[in-house]
């Protein structure tokens, strides 16, 4: 399964957040489709559930949402709200990033020393 764009910036923020506290994990840092916020709740949490769910993340659902109100058919949640400094990185998780951040690194390098 492949992770969407804002599923990768997830995942990359989640790790900088565990492995750096001054670099917040924030719902408020992701441009997301919903424009309504209870919508935009129920999207961001469903991406975090996708990467739970791959293996690349971990929370305690009880945790980490509140959960009322209508569900979302399309998000498949009823998620309210959403307590980000209770999702953490699993070692899954940080074995991708890191592979991703030196193949980068890598391929900078390369364009740099054939400039």
């Amino acid at each position: 399964m492949e992770l969407s764009i804002l599923e990768n910036e997830m995942l990359i923020d989640i790790y900088d957040d565990d492995m750096m506290p001054e670099m917040p994990f924030e719902i408020e840092n992701y441009r997301l489709i919903e424009e309504d916020p209870q919508k935009q709740k129920q999207e961001f949490a469903f991406h975090l559930m996708r990467l739970k769910m791959l293996g690349l993340i971990k929370y305690e659902e009880g945790e980490a949402f509140v959960k009322g109100g209508n569900r979302s058919t399309k998000y498949n949640n009823n998620v309210t709200i959403i307590y980000e400094d209770k999702i953490h990185i699993d070692s899954k998780g940080i074995k991708l990033v890191e592979e991703y951040t030196y193949s980068n690194s890598e391929i900078k390098e390369k364009c740099l020393i054939n400039d």
